[in-house]
Formats: C-alpha cells, structure tokens, sequence
C-alpha cells in the first residue's frame, strides 16, 4: 500500500493564480463539463493521445473510471511529498511540471499536453512526486485514479508502449531544459518557452500574466517584461494584458535557442498527425 511521506518541504507561498480554493474549482468543472467534454471528443473516445489511441480491449478497461475535469489557470494538481491520487489526461490546454525551493520559488522543468498526461511516476511504483504540477494554460480533460491507470500500464500492451514512448519526450524535454535554463538567455528561454507552449497546446494564442510566466521562467518580472518586449519589437510576439499570440513564428525559431529545436525534433518523430487532425505514436 502506497503510504504519504512523513516529511514534506516547508509551507511555501501560494502561488498568486491559485488563490480560489482548488478542490471547489474541480467539482465545479467536473459537473460542469461532462457533456461538453462528450460531445467535443471523437465518439467514445479523448481527444488525447494515448487514450484515442489505446486498442479496444485495453481503453474499455479504463473508460468507466475516467472522469472529466476542467483545467483551470493555476490549478495545483499535485505537490512535492504527496501521494499522486489522480493521473490528468489533457484535451486542451497545459500542465506545467515545477521544481520547488525551500523558500517557494520555482522553475518549470516540462510541459505536457494532449500528447501525454500528468502522474507519470505512480505508473512506475513511485506514488509521490518530487516536484509540483499544476494548469499552466486552462482547458479539459479527464482524470483516473493512479491505482486503475497502474493496473492496466503493467498488464503490457499497447498502453505500456505508448507511456514509454510519452516517458522518453520527458525525458528529452527535462534534460534539455538543464542546459537551457543554465545556458542560455532569458530572450531565447522566452522564445523557446513560447514555441513549445504552442506546440503542445496546438494554438498560437497563450492566456497567461507576466508575473506566472516570469515565475515559469525562474526570473524577475522586470527581466521577463524586458525580453518580451524585445520579442515585440521585433514582431515576433504580440502581447496585451493576459495574452500572448504568437504572430511570426519563423522570426521568433531565430531568437529561440538551439534547445528548442532539439526537443521539437524528438517530438515530430515519435508524434504524428492523421488526416483529422489526430495526434498518435509512431
């Protein structure tokens, strides 16, 4: 039996998108979105990846436990020495994962959105997290209990294949961030960080503050306004209160650093799209 750690880090400061009570916010949309979620997803199925793509047998085995969820800004899905109750499967959207300090500072380490799910470690006997997780850009999706997800990933199968192949883009995508985040300047950081952010999301449109992103990014406010605005002169970005949009992509690869391309190349490989629109694993 899983059990919950007896130490955890010190209490640290909400973060300021997380101030309305995160579990009201969850019922909420729950109730709220069970038919719009139904009725958005192909027939019987998520638009997410792993799940549109799970062989009949295997996806009936978790259909009955899935349950949709809305995603909402800020929304706090898991933190450092708790026990991963719940794995998050997005439609739409984006789930950041953060590494933490003592004092409540942080820096997001991996993005995931519909090609993958949040609570990856409870599906390899490791039922806390190290780090936090939470909603980086609102949408839906659906959530399962970590225990039934488990069940079914250690049976085999497809649905074994499809999490090592979403492990390894994590993978790629953490460690690459190491060197970029120790390497590299916080306007290329922006860059890259704008781009992949729209990869996932599949929208060049990203509603987010300055101060979250700048939180995202570990720098001050003033550095991050700084280098948006260089992004915005050059027409790369444009920005107003709340949302950024992407308006010139190739001009905005060139003030990317290498890092971006390096992660995106592992994602066009393993990750391709049908005729529909549909996102699946090679």
């Amino acid at each position: 039996m899983f059990t919950q750690a007896n130490t955890a880090l010190p209490q640290r400061h909400p973060h300021p998108a997380v101030e309305v009570r995160n579990r009201r916010h969850l019922a909420e949309g729950i109730k709220r979105l069970h038919t719009e979620v139904t009725d958005v997803a192909r027939p019987g199925r998520s638009r997410n990846a792993i799940l549109a793509q799970l062989p009949e047998e295997q996806y009936a085995k978790l259909a009955g436990a899935l349950q949709p969820v809305e995603l909402t800004l800020g929304l706090e899905l898991s933190q450092p020495n708790e026990v991963i109750e719940y794995a998050y499967f997005p439609e739409t959207g984006l789930i950041s994962t953060d590494a933490l300090t003592r004092s409540g500072d942080m820096i997001e380490i991996d993005v995931v959105g519909r090609e993958g799910f949040a609570g990856l470690p409870a599906l390899y006997d490791q039922p806390q997290m190290s780090h936090a997780v939470i909603v980086q850009c609102s949408g839906y999706g659906h959530r399962i209990k970590t225990s039934i997800l488990r069940d079914v990933f250690l049976e085999g199968g497809e649905l074994r294949r499809l999490v090592h192949n979403f492990s390894y883009l994590q993978l790629v995508q953490i460690t690459q961030s190491v060197l970029c985040n120790r390497l590299h300047d916080v306007e290329a950081r922006l860059a890259r960080w704008l781009l992949t952010s729209a990869n996932r999301m599949e929208s060049d449109n990203i509603h987010l503050t300055q101060e979250f992103l700048a939180q995202m990014l570990g720098v001050q406010r003033s550095t991050l306004t700084v280098a948006a605005g260089e992004l915005q002169r050059t027409g790369s970005i444009e920005y107003s209160r709340g949302k950024i949009t992407i308006s010139n992509r190739p001009l905005l690869k060139k003030s990317a650093c290498e890092c971006y391309e390096i992660v995106d190349s592992a994602y066009r490989r393993l990750l391709k799209r049908d005729a529909d629109g549909n996102l699946y694993y090679v």
